[in-house]
């Protein structure tokens, strides 16, 4: 091998060398470094695979030789294999000689993580990215955060893949998303209500804190998937300024001059457009109310151009008949669909059977929300450094990282949570429990972590006071544990009051969803979908307080929840499906599913991770 390209070769992995460390480097010398990366990853495997092909020739002459030479020729031939595979990645280095034999021979591209400075050994697949693999080296300098979170991800079991038939559909929709956006007056055709053949669309708005939109993000695209429309999100709610564009050949911004508050606000709201039409059917059909079959085309012909849901906590669950299966047969008629909800609804959409065989299909492990958020849901590249520094300073290279998420509903410090946030983390092994006595060498007050000692333990508190990180990192940098561990706990914000709508407040906040979606085990507050997001993301059932800030010291700290996502807060109970046979409604809809059931420990409706 040339001298030039074994630089090449060890550029990539510099990192993992002896008292290397990552530097800060300029936009230019970082995308010129991914460029570098992709290019020796590229050498390492056109030169495993020169070896493959090298042995498979080897292979097929050996079926031409007799039965007694096969055995003595079949053993060279293997061993000039191995000697081509180690002339392939020998070098000066035995360091860098050693991560590359570590690196496992897959078919399709990879991406070794040491590559971006981090202690954790880890190798990205191709089978683990759902974003495209076209041009996929402009891609991962556009939007990096989309090709490396896997890097820092703890669940990489073959359960946690992205499933085959959801990558399929993205590519799909990915084209048809181009196909019903390029080079369209989409205000003019909007403002008629008019569409292009084979489109039809949905339009998303926020609400409320970062937390409620994402999932509600989430949600609108799932339900985008399962109608076949193109989703489009309001200018006004700024995602685009935190998060990549995720649709590769087209945007997902309305253009600038779309009235989106004008037509949402002029449009029927589901509610009305479904009293209207269970009227209309009672007075054609003599008291019934089910539409005969026959006629549903025509009713669904006659649904308005534009259409409004509404689902909210506070809102007497008004348009909960959005999830019966004649209203969604309905509003397949209705080309703009505008979509308003902070909540959590992926788990009602299961109680529509067409829906239901969808979902299953393109996720049979039930985790929709995991795989959709880690496709949707990318930081931008000045959002993804702030991350990934934080996590090469504090977190990376610690065997056991915990997330804790605290919320103080009521906005000021409480210390009964503190006492319960220590209690929880020893009643489920995630912390040792702390002695009576104190440390001989740490005074009151030092929390800072004991010099030339590695953490054994680092805990990443989110919340918006920093009295509850504080209490425990006193608790442990004061008092000797039982396991003698070296624990470590830190934030990465304590901003005091909530701020949506301010650039840095909902910066901190996202930042602090990504890093505890990265961390081995969660405890998350309840009723909190910041909380609920990062463990959605995650792909983990988390734990949840329980009696939250009650001080029952005589009752479990916290447990295991039942659903590892967010869950759908004011869900449809005791809901009537007017334009559907009785067997429709949703009575109790802890039993209407298998899928679906109450969560343990939160109020609301979840979906049963299998």
């Amino acid at each position: 091998m040339s001298e030039a390209n074994w630089r090449r070769w060890t550029s990539a992995f510099r990192a993992v060398l002896p008292g290397a460390r990552q530097r800060e480097h300029s936009d230019a010398e970082e995308e010129a470094a991914l460029q570098d990366q992709a290019a020796s990853a590229l050498e390492i495997h056109r030169s495993v695979e020169d070896g493959q092909s090298k042995y498979q020739r080897i292979i097929r002459n050996l079926q031409l030789i007799a039965p007694i030479e096969l055995v003595i020729t079949t053993m060279v031939a293997l061993l000039l294999c191995i000697i081509v595979n180690q002339m392939a990645v020998s070098g000066p280095d035995d360091d860098i000689q050693e991560v590359l034999l570590n690196t496992p021979v897959v078919d399709g591209p990879r991406f070794n993580c040491s590559a971006l400075g981090l202690r954790e050994q880890k190798v990205v697949f191709e089978a683990q990215h759902y974003h495209s693999s076209a041009n996929r080296s402009s891609q991962m300098s556009a939007c990096q955060s989309q090709f490396q979170q896997h890097c820092f991800r703890k669940n990489a079991e073959p359960d946690h893949l992205p499933p085959p038939k959801f990558l399929a559909l993205l590519r799909d929709y990915e084209v048809h998303h181009a196909h019903c956006t390029n080079g369209l007056n989409l205000t003019e055709m909007a403002v008629a209500g008019d569409v292009p053949d084979g489109c039809k669309y949905l339009v998303w708005k926020e609400m409320d804190g970062m937390g409620n939109q994402l999932l509600s993000l989430v949600c609108a695209f799932l339900y985008s998937l399962l109608t076949n429309r193109t989703m489009l999100i309001s200018r006004d709610s700024k995602i685009e300024r935190y998060f990549c564009n995720p649709f590769p050949a087209s945007s997902w911004l309305l253009p600038d001059d779309f009235p989106e508050q004008k037509l949402r606000t002029s449009a029927p709201r589901v509610h009305s457009y479904l009293q209207s039409t269970l009227d209309t059917v009672k007075s054609k059909y003599e008291g019934r109310n089910t539409i005969p079959l026959s006629n549903l085309s025509s009713f669904i012909a006659d649904a308005p151009k534009w259409l409004h849901a509404f689902i909210i906590c506070c809102d007497e669950r008004r348009d909960h008949q959005f999830f019966c299966p004649t209203s969604q047969k309905l509003f397949s008629g209705t080309n703009w669909f505008f979509y308003l909800s902070h909540e959590y609804t992926l788990p009602a959409l299961y109680f529509i059977p067409e829906f239901r065989e969808k979902l299953n299909d393109w996720f049979p492990h039930h985790d929709g929300f995991m795989h959709t958020s880690r496709y949707l849901l990318n930081p931008h590249n000045y959002l993804w450094k702030q991350i990934t520094d934080f996590y090469q300073q504090h977190l990376d290279g610690v065997s056991r990282q915990i997330g804790i998420q605290v919320r103080s509903w009521g906005g000021d410090y409480q210390p009964s949570i503190s006492r319960q946030v220590s209690r929880c983390a020893v009643e489920q092994n995630l912390l040792p429990k702390t002695l009576v006595e104190a440390k001989d060498n740490v005074t009151e007050g030092n929390t800072q972590k004991e010099e030339h000692r590695d953490v054994d333990v680092v805990v990443l508190v989110a919340s918006l006071r920093g009295e509850y990180r504080d209490e425990l990192a006193r608790e442990y940098a004061t008092h000797a544990n039982m396991g003698d561990l070296s624990v470590e706990v830190i934030s990465a914000s304590a901003e005091l009051s909530q701020r949506t709508g301010d650039a840095q407040h909902d910066e901190k906040a996202i930042m602090d969803m990504w890093l505890l979606s990265f961390m081995h085990d969660l405890v998350t507050t309840p009723k909190s979908t910041f909380g609920s997001t990062a463990s959605g993301m995650a792909g983990i059932v988390p734990l949840l307080f329980v009696n939250y800030g009650e001080d029952k010291v005589t009752e479990l700290a916290c447990g295991r929840t039942n659903a590892g996502g967010p869950c759908f807060i004011v869900y449809p109970i005791d809901q009537p499906c007017d334009l559907d046979p009785p067997s429709c409604s949703i009575g109790d809809p802890d039993k209407k599913v298998p899928e679906v059931r109450l969560c343990n420990f939160n109020p609301g409706l979840g979906i049963v991770t299998s």
